[in-house]
């Protein structure tokens, strides 16, 4: 189902273009692209995928050199432990005793990098495509063991939390999804392309995703309780994993489609209003990915509402330069413009379906 005219395409193409020759001109010198250590390497990750999801490859063409490169980066950030993070616990065995922002990033470090990893390999691009065997590998065991460390409710089973024990006024032994949605994508990734990857370990997973589910409120919540917790970028991420797991008719995914639906991104970069409920995760690029790569999933009426009007608001609020202003949550503006504009990036090529991990 085409959701926009010709011209819109086109529009979305310029404007796709200006994002990714923004993000190439920012690379770093050791192949990275510009965030924080402790978000390193998930963004430089992000930004290849960004450019994978618009048909660049490793090796091939305008931006080949610099996604090689990039993807060196992400490797040479490999713990001899799997984890694949800048700055994490070292050593042949996980290390959990690390301060909570080492601990915290450190599990999205690895699952984001292990995706645009798997993802890379799949493509056989690259001349450093079959050294990169190995390192997803590792990845994917230390991904399987964060699974099984102990959860003290039975409803955390399943999913991923942080490498710290985390006690934040919460279970020190929990799940959320978001880390999980993350892992479960980078596990789906790597068995795409040809990894083993227990069928326990994922059907767990899609468990765990399923319990997030919050009836009361007809979405999907960061965890598994029955206080509130919601946030647009979970509703999205409930959505996608259980598409990829082939529970596009799912009742709770239509009905966190429906939520979607009414609490739209048509208000760019706000987070305020939904704050002000107690929605305290909600930050809006991020959410805005992890809702369009879902949505994508889910089609029908939920693509054709939800696409078009969030395709309007995220050109409109583009810069001059081509890039995104960084997100409006405390908590991620210190990632930068590299992070949000990947993520809009990916979110505009999610009808493209060139990234495997995202095909329907």
């Amino acid at each position: 189902m085409e959701v926009l005219t010709s011209q819109e395409w086109e529009r979305v193409d310029d404007s796709v273009e200006r994002g990714l020759a923004w993000l190439a001109s920012q690379q770093q010198r050791d192949g990275s692209f510009p965030t924080l250590p402790h978000g390193q390497p998930a963004v430089t990750s992000l930004c290849v995928l960004a450019f994978m999801a618009h048909g660049h490859l490793p090796g091939e063409g305008e931006y080949g050199a610099q996604l090689e490169q990039a993807l060196g980066s992400i490797a040479s950030c490999q713990k001899k432990n799997g984890l694949i993070a800048l700055t994490a616990p070292n050593g042949p065995e996980i290390n959990r005793n690390v301060p909570h922002l080492v601990g915290s990033t450190s599990a999205y470090n690895h699952a984001i990098s292990a995706l645009a990893l798997s993802e890379s390999f799949s493509t056989g691009s690259g001349k450093d495509a079959a050294q990169l065997e190995p390192i997803i590998s590792r990845a994917l065991e230390a991904t399987v063991q964060m699974q099984r460390w102990p959860k003290r409710r039975p409803a955390d089973h399943g999913g991923w939390r942080y490498v710290n024990v985390f006690d934040g006024g919460e279970e020190p032994f929990s799940s959320d999804l978001s880390v999980s949605g993350w892992h479960l994508m980078s596990l789906r990734s790597a068995k795409n392309a040809g990894f083993d990857v227990p069928k326990e370990t994922i059907d767990d997973a899609i468990a765990y995703v399923r319990r997030c589910f919050q009836p009361k409120y007809g979405t999907f919540q960061i965890m598994a309780t029955t206080y509130d917790r919601r946030s647009r970028g979970m509703a999205g991420a409930g959505i996608l994993a259980l598409a990829h797991a082939g529970f596009h008719d799912a009742t709770e995914v239509k009905l966190a489609g429906d939520w979607l639906l009414k609490y739209h991104f048509n208000q760019y970069n706000r987070v305020e209003d939904f704050n002000k409920s107690g929605w305290i995760d909600d930050r809006y690029h991020y959410g805005v990915f992890q809702c369009c790569q879902g949505m994508y999933q889910l089609g029908g009426h939920y693509w054709e509402k939800f696409f078009p009007p969030t395709v309007k608001t995220l050109l409109d609020n583009q810069g001059t330069d081509g890039s995104w202003p960084p997100e409006s949550h405390q908590a991620d503006a210190q990632y930068g413009r590299a992070y949000t504009t990947a993520l809009v990036v990916l979110a505009l090529g999610a009808p493209n379906q060139l990234l495997p991990i995202f095909q329907r």
